[in-house]
């Protein structure tokens, strides 16, 4: 009751658009070719899913998990570092962001050359927004962290690992989490982009998309891209919770728990 009182708009909205979807689609006011009934793509999804869409959605998610550690593992440690060492990432802070305005998608074909053909280049390719939004953000969380709490690193001759470890890394951890958050869409998005129009393989979620609406098999298709947004829905529901209970102390996320 408690969730549902916290998220009743977002369900009347939700609700009220699936409305009007239904009314739309009930008066043929426009073709079934381009808006099926929500009642049919209702029905299309279980045949969707014995039929390949387990496996798609499994291989996708994967891929994205995968993309969001890489981004994680080196984006977080790499980020703290620099913004402990504010020179340092003066020198590359110019490149780092003009990184940043490069669409990933440009780049597929020099991931394609270093990596190759396959797992590795959807997964690089996908990792590589996601490791900036993330070492940005750990970067700007390092650079706001409480200058007492750092003075006192130095008064117990903590040196630079541990005070990265164990002091900046809970500093800027509220941020690091606004980046993840960032990255799971990033991350999702290119990955069933790359699935769909790149067709490296013929498994994936973007991929399943693909061939439902190249075959015009349009309410398969409407609820092969409802799932992917759900998906997406998760994966924040997911990194929420996280953030929650690894964010606990403060008194702000206490309150919103």
């Amino acid at each position: 009751m408690a969730w549902f009182n916290r998220n009743w708009r977002g369900l009347s909205f939700v609700g009220g658009l699936i409305g009007v979807w239904a009314i739309v689609a009930a008066l043929r006011l426009v073709d079934p070719i381009i808006l099926p009934a929500p009642w049919n793509v209702v029905r299309a999804v279980p045949g969707m899913l014995r039929e390949r869409l387990l496996a798609d959605i499994a291989l996708t998610l994967g891929r994205v998990l995968a993309a969001l550690a890489v981004a994680c593992v080196f984006g977080i440690p790499v980020g703290l570092f620099l913004g402990y060492r504010q020179r340092a990432y003066k020198v590359v802070e110019g490149p780092l962001h003009a990184l940043r305005s490069v669409p990933a998608s440009a780049l597929f074909p020099l991931f394609l050359i270093v990596a190759g053909v396959g797992e590795t280049s959807i997964v690089a390719l996908a990792a590589y927004p996601s490791l900036l939004v993330i070492m940005v953000n750990a970067v700007s969380g390092a650079a706001l962290a409480n200058q007492s709490r750092l003075y006192q690193a130095r008064l117990l001759n903590l040196n630079s690992w541990h005070t990265v470890s164990d002091v900046l890394f809970y500093e800027a951890l509220p941020s690091i989490f606004d980046g993840i958050r960032t990255a799971v869409s990033y991350s999702l998005v290119l990955v069933v982009a790359v699935e769909m129009f790149i067709g490296l393989g013929e498994r994936g979620l973007g991929r399943g998309i693909y061939l439902y609406q190249s075959s015009y098999r349009i309410p398969e298709t409407y609820g092969a891209i409802m799932i992917a947004g759900m998906i997406g829905i998760l994966l924040n529901w997911v990194v929420t919770r996280l953030q929650h209970h690894m964010l606990r102390w403060l008194p702000n996320v206490r309150a919103e728990g």
